[in-house]
């Protein structure tokens, strides 16, 4: 696009020459527009918008970010002249810089009469020859447009007093676009103040990675997708840098390789930012540049600290307002383009080799006094300072953001390149080791450091490292927990508790979430021990704990694990509501911080009260979801919990051996706790029973221990009729009828299921229908249709015999029993009918069914493989057809309706 953009900024005549000052017909000529240069349609647009609503229009920029390229592209397209103006260092008097400007002015066609030239050549424009000019420009109709390019030359405060004057008295007459490497020193807050103003940062002038491929194009460089982003993003659009780039890129055999070796010692790009920016600087602050360059981001104490400067904050403001590649971020924090960040590096490594190390731990000093831990550990890895940066981790009680990271906190990425084969004298470095390697899934390795960390401090007195020793039986009680070795878990978990009240007081109150995390240690033990009561009592005090700033992810994992017992205890209504809780985001608003998963916990807690209630496809749902986030937090007791679920899923869909074999995988690798494989062995023997192994059904019911648990019993005494025995199962089934109050609901209502059963089909009905009667009361309060729905075969029956029964429990019923079939016990009125005002489509069926399981609108989404709009669009016309004020309501009316 070989455009001359002289061509249209003023007609071909010589230039004015004076006897005064010379006119440099170069410096009142727009440059010309190259043949590799790109269309920059967006920039264009912005100036001229700028030049017709503005009487100024500011394009500031650091060195080489296409400013006089983007006007001469702009200036091409002007349909009228454009008076143009280059300026130099010579320029800064009013003496040389007026004659220029009326030269330009004239040959753009502005009648400048002779007494004005004259007066503008002298030795100060006077207030005259200022006024004389502005007089004249502002009969200009339609206006004339003056560009100045490198504005920021200008410090003398005569010439841009003047230049000011002339612009605001010059009326409509006049469009001055003006570029500068920093805001130029006219009283620009007046002009943006009034409206008058017309700003393109540099920001605006950065290339998109469309345009930098246009360019690459244009000196036919072939960049990979990949390559040409990476460069973009490197470069921040830089026009010079990715002018460069192109130009060195031309003559190397390999250009995507090019890309990932930028900036190298002989580098043009390196060779231009160094000569344009930090060779012009004064030695104190090149050698400020040079220090913090380390930095990802630098403010002016953290320069102080390395530097020792006391003038870093006046060194960062003016750079920053000068656009030398130093970027204000707020808050008194900087950052330096990434290229003349790695420029900076490169020269700190060439020019001070030694200096690197001891800045790194500088840095890491600082950034641990200022509350930046994961920038402190990044420091002291990078000066290879091992024993440091495990310290910092260890001191500061921050072991479980690389056990357990929360919300994308993780630390165990610093320690990626640490040595494991290095002989330590101190136990810290082992226990990072040790936490590193259990984040990875690698408990055996974690297990093996963490026995040569426990050994240094076995060799210590009881009272030093209490931090070391505390972050010691934390990792112990992870790996535990995870390779399930309950012992060693509860050892761990009583330890911690010790341990924790030994931490001084202030460190503690920077770390609230850590007296969380032990508490929620102890209240899992309980749970692993079966001791589910005590579990609930312990847990529900973390939550209390957890209710601290920086304590939310804790929280989430107790509020998880909670749910769970209230689940296993038979408190479904609490532990739905908890395990809503432990999936909500765990900060204020919709968005879920960057790295945070669900709990496993809650998770496995909606599964089960899923189950319990028969929404089969529900608790499938929600097991997938756990076992994903099991692979993300393993624990082996969940998992193993899941496989019961699976188990019992299996059952209810007539799949007993596939139910037996889930059993199996849970017991598989590990010693069960003993509450865990009494449940596992009575869901094992309903599969036999199931499957018609009456034999294996029978042993396995008596392993559960039938003597000492009423539930056992009622599970032998199910096997005694599934082998057609009614007075075995009688006697069997004495010991769990003879319960007291103190037994769990479910376990009750089981027995009087079985009761019940015996009872029909030795034909005393009234019995029968007493025992069911209580079994359906037991079920109501929780909705447990799953026992139901596992004896269908001869309940379904006995209901359609008694519809008296069957009305007051409807909700209770299989799917198998309409509702319609079913007539309200008598003097019960008849609830009016729900009125539909459009069948539900197949997909809105599908929509529904999925929030009835409790899964939010982006869950929604992401099961149906549809966008959040699309769900939120099926909802309203679900909403609307089942005439429901909001989702809760479609979901009861969609049951009671039999839809989902």
């Amino acid at each position: 696009m070989a455009t001359n953009a002289a061509k249209q900024v003023a007609p071909a005549r010589p230039p004015a020459v004076s006897a005064g000052v010379p006119i440099l017909a170069s410096k009142i000529t727009a440059p010309s527009v190259p043949d590799w240069a790109v269309p920059r349609t967006r920039i264009t647009k912005l100036i001229a918008r700028g030049r017709r609503w503005c009487p100024l229009t500011v394009v500031t920029g650091p060195p080489g970010a296409g400013k006089t390229m983007a006007m001469a592209l702009w200036a091409a397209t002007e349909p009228r002249p454009v008076a143009w103006v280059s300026l130099d260092g010579f320029d800064n008097r009013p003496r040389v810089f007026w004659p220029y400007l009326v030269a330009a002015l004239r040959r753009a066609g502005v009648a400048i009469p002779k007494t004005l030239s004259a007066a503008g050549r002298g030795r100060a424009a006077d207030h005259v020859f200022l006024l004389r000019l502005a007089l004249t420009l502002a009969t200009q109709n339609p206006p004339v447009t003056l560009v100045v390019d490198d504005l920021h030359v200008l410090t003398e405060p005569k010439v841009l007093d003047g230049l000011d004057y002339v612009l605001r008295n010059a009326g409509p007459g006049l469009r001055l676009v003006i570029s500068s490497r920093t805001d130029p020193l006219l009283p620009l807050h007046r002009y943006r103040l009034a409206g008058e103003l017309a700003e393109i940062r540099a920001s605006d002038l950065a290339f998109s990675i469309a345009e930098a491929g246009l360019l690459m194009a244009q000196h036919g460089c072939a960049l990979s997708a990949d390559s040409l982003e990476c460069l973009t993003r490197r470069a921040e659009g830089w026009a010079a840098g990715l002018r460069l780039a192109a130009i060195s890129m031309g003559a190397h055999p390999d250009p995507d390789l090019f890309v990932k070796e930028l900036i190298a010692e002989d580098s043009a790009l390196t060779g231009y930012l160094v000569e344009e920016v930090l060779s012009t600087q004064p030695p104190e602050v090149r050698d400020v540049l040079l220090s913090t360059s380390i930095l990802e981001q630098v403010s002016a104490e953290a320069a102080s600290e390395l530097a020792g400067s006391e003038q870093a904050a006046g060194i960062f403001s003016a750079l920053a307002h000068a656009n030398a590649f130093v970027q204000p971020i707020g808050g008194g924090w900087y950052r330096y383009h990434t290229l003349f960040a790695e420029v900076l590096r490169l020269k700190l490594r060439h020019e001070y080799p030694g200096r690197m190390a001891s800045l790194h731990r500088r840095a890491a000093r600082w950034h641990e006094r200022n509350g930046r831990l994961t920038d402190a550990v990044r420091h002291a890895a990078q000066a290879g300072d091992w024993q440091l940066a495990a310290s910092m981790v260890i001191d500061g009680l921050a072991i479980g953001e690389i056990i357990e990271p929360r919300g994308g906190r993780s630390l165990a990425g610093e320690f990626a390149s640490m040595p494991y084969g290095e002989a330590w004298t101190e136990p810290q470095p082992y226990l990072v080791l040790a936490a590193v390697a259990l984040s990875a899934g690698r408990p055996e390795s974690s297990i093996a450091a963490l026995d040569v960390a426990e050994g240094i401090l076995e060799g210590l007195s009881a009272g030093q490292e209490a931090a070391s020793r505390l972050a010691a039986a934390m990792i112990r009680l992870t790996a535990s927990l995870r390779t399930g070795d309950l012992a060693a878990a509860a050892a761990a978990g009583g330890r911690a508790e010790v341990l924790v009240s030994r931490v001084p007081g202030g460190k503690l109150a920077r770390r609230p979430e850590i007296r969380a995390r032990v508490l929620s240690g102890r209240g899992v033990v309980e749970l692993w021990l079966g001791h589910l009561d005590e579990a609930a009592r312990v847990l529900d005090s973390e939550v209390a704990a957890a209710t601290v700033a920086g304590g939310e992810y804790e929280r989430a994992d107790c509020l998880g694990h909670l749910a769970l017992v209230e689940a296993l205890r038979g408190q479904l209504c609490r532990a739905v509501k908890l395990a809503a809780q432990a999936t909500a985001a765990p900060t204020a608003g919709e968005q879920r911080p960057p790295g945070w998963h669900p709990s496993p916990a809650a998770l496995a807690a909606l599964a089960w009260v899923h189950l319990e209630r028969n929404e089969l496809r529900e608790a499938r749902t929600r097991l997938k979801q756990a076992d994903a986030a099991l692979c993300v937090t393993p624990d082996k007791l969940i998992g193993a919990v899941a496989c019961l679920m699976a188990a019992c899923g299996g059952l209810a869909e007539g799949r007993a051996e596939a139910a037996s074999q889930i059993v199996a995988r849970a017991r598989s690798g590990w010693s069960v706790p003993s509450w865990l494989e009494q449940r596992l062995s009575l869901v094992e023997s309903r599969a036999y029973a199931a499957a018609g192994d009456i034999r294996a059904a029978l042993a396995a019911a008596e392993r559960a221990g039938p003597d000492t648990s009423p539930e056992a019993a009622v599970t032998l005494a199910h096997a005694w009729v599934a082998a057609g025995d009614g007075e075995n199962a009688r006697r069997a089934l004495v010991p769990a009828l003879a319960a007291g109050s103190g037994t769990a609901e479910r376990v009750r209502l089981q027995a009087w299921l079985v009761d019940a059963r015996l009872s029909y089909d030795s034909g005393d009905s009234a019995r029968g229908r007493q025992s069911l009667a209580a079994a359906l009361r037991l079920a109501e309060p929780e909705q447990l249709r799953l026992p139901f729905a596992l004896e269908r075969g001869w309940i379904e029956p006995a209901l359609r015999r008694d519809p008296d029964l069957a009305g007051t429990h409807r909700r209770l019923f299989p799917p198998t029993l309409r509702h319609d079939q079913l007539p309200s016990p008598p003097g019960v009125l008849e609830q009016p009918a729900i009125l539909v005002v459009e069948p539900l489509t197949e997909r809105e069926r599908e929509v529904l069914r999925h929030v009835s399981g409790m899964l939010n609108t982006a869950e929604v989404a992401s099961e149906l493989y549809i966008s959040v709009n699309t769900v939120k669009t099926h909802l309203k016309n679900i909403n609307r057809k089942l005439a429901a004020a909001h989702r809760g309501e479609a979901v009861r009316r969609a049951r009671q309706l039999e839809l989902i």
